[in-house]
């Protein structure tokens, strides 16, 4: 029973494994690949051009055709709400993937361990049904469910960080349209200065207004794939000075200092949440420690007393 279990253990660990060595390869080859692709924008008299029909026949033909038929089946079988959320939350965490793509792959990892396992417990001898029937499923879930864990708490992770440097982006917003750059330029100097997560939205926000979009619905935008509070009220702060015609740098001096004092809120309420947070190890580890110094000598004294 234990060699079961801990042989299902094993392959789980290395199918996760497995997957995330693929995840890094396929990031590796999709940076690679935009090299190419940037590659091509070269001068026709430059060394480095070459023909693109010098590029072997798998690599022109074979791989784009079974590249196109992944991502097709992955869009027939990934539902229509998984993919509503999730190229969001896989560009947060910085995965080079579509949603389809995404899918697919935790589909596959999590058939390729049913079968692994289901294998394996088949052949081990002294192994029940119920043990080859459940192993392999149990093996299967955590192989799916495993990647969506760890994608979630990637999310997390870039959204704390982006309300970590939300400060930092406001100030040098409010200094650089103070100093007289118009506000798509103190984007840039934010997308420029600026490190994490909170660069990319930024840029992606600067992207969007170079393409026409109204600066307050680009801040919405960004606040709604944030879920941000800060981020949200400073959309409203922009909104409306669009509509009255005032002043940005007021808005961002505002929204600087709301910022600041958000979080120091946020912190005072952390503050207050520790007494609480406390009570459990208290009467866990402490308390009992506390009882056998205080009352031990008398338990011992009372014990002798009655010659127990």
């Amino acid at each position: 029973m234990e060699v079961i279990y801990l042989s299902a253990g094993l392959v789980a660990i290395a199918l996760v494994g497995l997957q995330r060595w693929a995840m890094e390869r396929r990031t590796a080859r999709w940076q690679q690949v935009m090299s190419m692709r940037l590659s091509g924008y070269m001068p026709l008299d430059s060394e480095d051009a070459t023909d693109e029909l010098a590029a072997p026949y798998v690599q022109r033909v074979i791989i784009p055709k079974l590249s196109a038929f992944r991502t097709n089946l992955a869009r027939r079988i990934t539902p229509a709400n998984f993919h509503r959320d999730m190229d969001q939350k896989l560009r947060l965490a910085g995965v080079r993937q579509t949603a389809e793509v995404y899918f697919l792959t935790r589909i596959a990892s999590a058939v390729a361990a049913l079968l692994v396992v289901g294998v394996g417990a088949w052949l081990l001898p002294g192994v029940t049904r119920e043990e080859r029937l459940l192993a392999p499923i149990v093996v299967a879930l955590l192989v799916f469910v495993y990647p969506g864990i760890h994608l979630n708490t990637k999310v997390q992770q870039s959204l704390a960080e982006i309300d970590k440097s939300l400060p930092e982006v406001f100030d040098l917003l409010s200094v650089s349209v103070e100093a007289g750059l118009a506000f798509d330029g103190a984007l840039r100097q934010v997308v420029a200065n600026v490190d994490g997560p909170v660069r990319d939205e930024f840029h992606r926000v600067l992207a969007d207004m170079q393409l026409g979009i109204p600066r307050a619905e680009a801040l919405a935008s960004l606040a709604k794939r944030t879920e941000s509070q800060p981020l949200k009220r400073f959309a409203a702060l922009v909104a409306q000075s669009d509509r009255t015609g005032s002043s940005i740098s007021a808005a961002l001096k505002i929204q600087a200092k709301d910022i600041k004092e958000y979080r120091a809120s946020k912190a005072r309420e952390k503050a207050a949440s520790i007494p609480i947070k406390i009570i459990f190890p208290m009467v866990s580890f402490i308390f009992p420690a506390m009882f056998v110094i205080i009352l031990g000598p008398a338990v011992i004294s009372v014990m002798k007393l009655f010659h127990l």
